[in-house]
């Protein structure tokens, strides 16, 4: 078998980031590469995770690792290795190599006890042939010299047909009830006090989620549902069926449930998230109402009870300009600019 022009070397520590590194590879064979997929196993030092950054160093062995036995035997022409943690202890690999990544480490590991981690993101970047972030947010923070190619995450639309009409339901995802905060979302929904209108909730199971709020001393509004964990295509078809997609998080690295949202027509009703939030500035570009001014429940329970006021019109006209605005992040698009702005690059 042949060498592959591309390997991916894949950290693979949420179902999230080997959904997008899959994803990767076969947008780089549309662009005309071969690709090999590498994974990461954390193996016995799994045990040693308790909290960042130990955690992040954990996974650099791991990926250190990974990416020595998989060069070794696939024998790229070049490599991608995916997240800045994947890249933090990398060997050398003896070819060109970029870093692909969500949010760096400057960005979303702040604070003095993962200062270790900054001089090592940095030295790590300072070594790629190139940086492939996933939105501008990203690359914002960097100061490093390295060529960066800005690569968003494809979205599309579930259907090129006309939606049916919309229900007054908002849907909410909330895998890590913290930081999507689950318990702003409900404080939010329960003072909107919406007529006939419903809360979905997925990505979370029930029981995990009430023991969150009852940690926090929060009350499930009654109009609530928990959907649980379902299929990809079963919550992108409730996005398409519903008025809003709702977000309370308190810190976002990407936010591609609110894209995916916004390409199926639905309202983006957001939290001001910190974080490389790639949905937030499309939102208050599209209705600055749309996004609460703060993260306490009134602001978002404001922007919910603008959503689900709006005249059909109106909300038609939104959904219009939403899908305008994603354009670029159409999948024909990503795999033209991985051909003509990184392959020449790392392939020379």
């Amino acid at each position: 078998m042949s060498a592959p022009d591309v390997l991916i070397v894949s950290l693979g520590t949420t179902k999230g980031l080997r959904v997008a590194d899959e994803g990767l590879a076969e947008q780089l064979r549309e662009a005309g590469a071969t690709v090999a997929l590498a994974a990461t196993g954390i193996g016995l030092t799994d045990g040693l995770r308790r909290g960042y950054p130990v955690n992040d160093l954990v996974e650099a062995l791991a990926a250190r690792r990974a990416i020595a036995s998989a060069v070794a035997r696939e024998r790229p022409r070049a490599a991608v290795i995916s997240t800045t943690t994947a890249a933090l202890l990398a060997p050398s690999l003896g070819v060109p190599f970029a870093i692909r990544f969500d949010s760096p480490a400057v960005l979303n590991r702040t604070g003095a006890r993962n200062a270790l981690l900054h001089p090592l993101e940095r030295r790590a970047m300072e070594r790629a042939a190139m940086l492939l972030p996933a939105s501008t947010a990203a690359a914002a923070p960097l100061t490093v010299a390295t060529e960066t190619v800005v690569v968003p995450i494809p979205v599309r639309a579930t259907s090129d047909e006309p939606a049916a009409p919309r229900e007054r339901v908002a849907v909410a995802y909330a895998p890590d009830p913290r930081a999507k905060g689950l318990d702003l979302l409900c404080a939010a929904w329960a003072e909107a006090a919406l007529p006939d209108a419903r809360l979905d909730v997925y990505g979370i199971p029930p029981e995990s989620a009430r023991e969150f709020l009852a940690r926090r001393g929060v009350t499930a509004p009654r109009s609530l549902r928990w959907r649980g964990m379902v299929p990809a295509g079963e919550f992108r078809a409730a996005l398409r069926s519903a008025a809003a997609f709702v977000s309370a998080a308190r810190w976002e690295d990407y936010g591609q449930a609110a894209l995916e949202a916004m390409a199926d027509g639905t309202l983006p009703v957001l939290s001001p998230a910190g974080g490389a939030y790639e949905a937030l500035p499309l939102a208050r570009a599209l209705d600055p109402a749309l996004v609460a001014a703060d993260l306490a429940p009134a602001s978002l329970a404001a922007a919910l009870r603008h959503a689900f006021s709006l005249p059909e019109p109106a909300a038609a006209g939104l959904r219009v300009r939403a899908a305008a605005a994603l354009r670029d992040y159409a999948p024909d698009r990503v795999v033209a600019r991985l051909a003509a702005d990184v392959l020449p690059r790392l392939l020379g």
